[in-house]
């Protein structure tokens, strides 16, 4: 069950990958607008160095903690997606499923 740690490690730097080379389509995935290139540097540190990275580290380390830090950073943006959907009531199709996405990816990552 090793290879859903590696999984889950993958998919985060796939991601990084593309939040680093097309940050464009990722805010549109994400549905934010960057202003400016600060706002384009933005998505490109966070949602691309920063996962990217974060993925990369477990591939390389190998170690459970490191693949359960990450698992707990997903499973912390699934908690926060979902309590959004009250104060901000951002319930809908797209979250819901994102709240599914995210979660499951923090899980592969305790297996």
């Amino acid at each position: 069950m090793v290879w859903l740690n590696y999984l889950g490690a993958g998919v985060t730097a796939a991601l990084g990958m593309l939040g680093l080379l097309a940050p464009r389509t990722i805010a549109d995935f994400v549905s934010i607008e960057p202003v400016g290139a600060t706002g384009k540097s933005e998505i490109r540190a966070t949602y691309g160095g920063f996962f990217l990275l974060f993925g990369v580290a477990c591939l390389y380390s190998g170690s459970p903690a490191t693949f359960h830090i990450l698992g707990y950073g997903w499973l912390g943006a699934a908690a926060g997606r979902l309590f959004s959907f009250l104060p901000d009531r951002a319930f809908s199709g797209k979250n819901l499923a994102a709240v599914a996405f995210e979660a499951a990816i923090g899980f592969l990552l305790f297996l």
